[in-house]
């Protein structure tokens, strides 16, 4: 059973498990309708963010989510750290970059389907793993990175 909150302008979902155990999680909430992107690739997007706003605190995982709508996807990158206080764990969104949000351009998925955008979408951003970006970047101070849309580690440590 899953609830949803706002606590300081985040999102905050409480998921039981098995009946006995919390887990609550930090969410952000959808891109804002009218977002533009200032990037024209995914690589410059993931650039921008190695090269600004670094965290202030170590992070454990990274997220990159996915919004989707009509016609239209939207990246989203979060830093999180977990703790366990007795049954009890809790996600923190403890990092956010200042460009949170990349809309793909409609080049990018044009004429596939979904499950064919997160191919792509994996590999572009397996194949960033691979930069001197990414390498001297504060990503690999991580355990993980994550694709949320399917769970897989686009980078384990």
């Amino acid at each position: 059973m899953a609830q949803g909150q706002q606590h300081k302008n985040k999102a905050v979902k409480t998921v039981v498990i098995y009946g006995q155990d919390t887990v609550t999680e930090d969410d952000i909430g959808p891109p804002p309708l009218n977002l533009t992107s200032q990037f024209k690739t995914l690589h410059d997007w993931l650039v921008n963010i190695c090269n600004s706003n670094k965290p202030k605190k170590a992070i454990t995982k990274y997220n990159v989510d996915l919004f989707e709508s009509t016609n239209d996807y939207t990246l989203c990158l979060t830093g999180v750290n977990t703790y366990v206080k007795g049954d009890d764990s809790f996600v923190k969104i403890e990092y956010t970059p200042q460009n949170l949000y990349y809309r793909l351009p409609v080049s990018f998925h044009k004429g596939i389907n979904r499950q064919q955008v997160l191919m792509k979408l994996m590999l572009e951003l397996e194949d960033f793993t691979t930069t001197i970006e990414f390498k001297n970047s504060f990503f690999t101070r991580s355990n993980a990175i994550v694709f949320l849309p399917n769970g897989k580690k686009i980078w384990p440590k």
